[in-house]
């Protein structure tokens, strides 16, 4: 079967929910492709695994365990709904300047701290102590609803499973704008090639469900499948430099047994410090995960930790996440080799390092102290600014373009979907101008 579009977006998170809302707001015809379903349990353990790859245990060669989700809405179903404005150095060091379209975006989905009474206790009490050693701790701007907060949902740590009460901005309220302005959404769609004609692209071949196969064809190609899959469809179109220079955020979970109410209950990184994003390169906030995930967790530090899992309760955890440097690769296949480096290692020991004095400081006596495994927090940079793409995010075939996290240069370093969102903004209006 052929389909003809004015353009093909592919990958329904919010960068590819934010292109094709934007070309669909403007009239054009336009298919959204999405390798998911639509799922509905979100919120539940169930619904989680369906929705991330490999039901959570998706990892590199070297044993990093990364988050991909397969989703409408990708990986915005299972974030933390955490908001930070694109970070200076992309215009510093790259020339780009998203501010207008982030300022747009920040007032459009009320990106604001969260409010004092949503904070929580266990990340009042972190905040305070912190503050009280002389850190800088405050609470975390969040795309939030408050209004559905207030009618009683607390949006604690089962909100990382998908946010089941809609409190949470998804990349969903995209979705739906798109398809009300006539863009045609396809779940369990997975693309599997880039069609050419005389180095241009022309469309793409679609699995459906694992069955079918389809060939859909337009005039603009955008892959927004996330820093894994779109350099695998790119590496298949011939652009070798594709699946290069890879990041991860490398992140660790330190976790303490409290005197008193743990972390569970509030918001996912209620608070947070960026005292040492710009110096070290190491971020922190408060963050505990779902109680089945983090026995997974201790059991897979060391099964002398599991018996504090029967203290879940209290217990209260401090994320630490690091700017890694580009390294490492990703293959056709989806494989992803990245080896953290030394460096690597002494920004997490120095964030273990201070979150355990302020764990310890809160009352969380040292012998109850544990660290989670490293993982990879944003797998991005695969599809680079400068390297895969140039400043209006096209490759070198005419007509295809990439908007995910791929096109990161380096380590984002902050929350992702302010600048995504920003991104495609503006990639939209450069298609719109280049079309008039």
């Amino acid at each position: 079967m052929q389909h003809t579009y004015d353009a093909i977006v592919v990958g329904s998170g919010p960068g590819g929910s934010t292109v094709a809302r934007g070309l669909a707001m403007a009239g054009k015809k336009v298919v959204l492709l999405e390798k998911g379903k639509n799922h509905q349990n979100l919120g539940t353990y169930k619904g989680a695994l369906s929705i991330v790859e490999k039901a959570g245990f998706f990892k590199s060669r070297e044993g990093v365990a990364m988050l991909m989700a397969s989703s409408t809405g990708g990986a915005t179903t299972v974030y933390s709904a955490s908001a930070a404005m694109p970070p200076p150095w992309l215009k510093e060091r790259y020339g780009i300047d998203l501010t207008p379209y982030a300022e747009q975006t920040w007032s459009e989905l009320n990106a604001a701290p969260l409010p004092e009474s949503l904070l929580g206790s266990a990340s009042r009490r972190i905040m305070e102590t912190a503050n009280h050693l002389g850190y800088e701790w405050t609470p975390t701007p969040k795309l939030f609803d408050l209004t559905k907060v207030k009618d009683g949902c607390q949006c604690g740590a089962g909100t990382s499973l998908g946010c089941a009460c809609g409190a949470k901005w998804t990349a969903r309220e995209y979705i739906k704008d798109a398809v009300a302005h006539g863009a045609h959404l396809r779940t369990r769609a997975e693309c599997t090639e880039i069609l050419m004609r005389n180095g241009r692209a022309t469309g793409v071949r679609v699995n459906l469900a694992g069955r079918d196969t389809e060939e859909l064809y337009a005039d603009t190609v955008i892959l927004a499948a996330g820093g894994i899959p779109t350099p695998g469809l790119l590496l298949k179109a011939g652009i070798d430099t594709a699946g290069k220079h890879c990041v991860i955020d490398p992140t660790v979970l330190l976790y303490g047994i409290s005197p008193f109410e743990g972390s569970h209950t509030d918001p996912l990184v209620s608070v947070d410090t960026w005292e040492f994003c710009d110096s070290h390169g190491v971020r922190m906030g408060t963050l505990i995960d779902p109680k089945l995930m983090t026995l997974i967790s201790l059991g897979k530090t060391g099964l002398r930790h599991l018996p504090k899992g029967r203290h879940y309760d209290h217990m209260v955890g401090i994320l630490i996440k690091v700017k890694d440097k580009p390294g490492g690769w990703v293959d056709q296949r989806g494989q992803v080799s990245k080896e953290l480096t030394q460096a690597d290692f002494d920004k997490l020991a120095m964030g273990k390092e201070i979150a355990s004095e302020i764990l310890t400081a809160s009352g969380c006596h040292p012998s109850t102290l544990v660290a989670s495994p490293v993982r990879g927090a944003h797998p991005s940079g695969t599809c680079g600014i400068g390297t895969v793409v140039d400043d209006n995010l096209r490759t070198a075939i005419d007509n295809l373009y990439v908007c995910d996290a791929g096109v990161f240069p380096e380590a984002l370093d902050r929350p992702t979907v302010i600048t995504l969102i920003s991104f495609g903004k503006r990639l939209v209006d450069h298609l719109l101008n280049a079309k008039n």
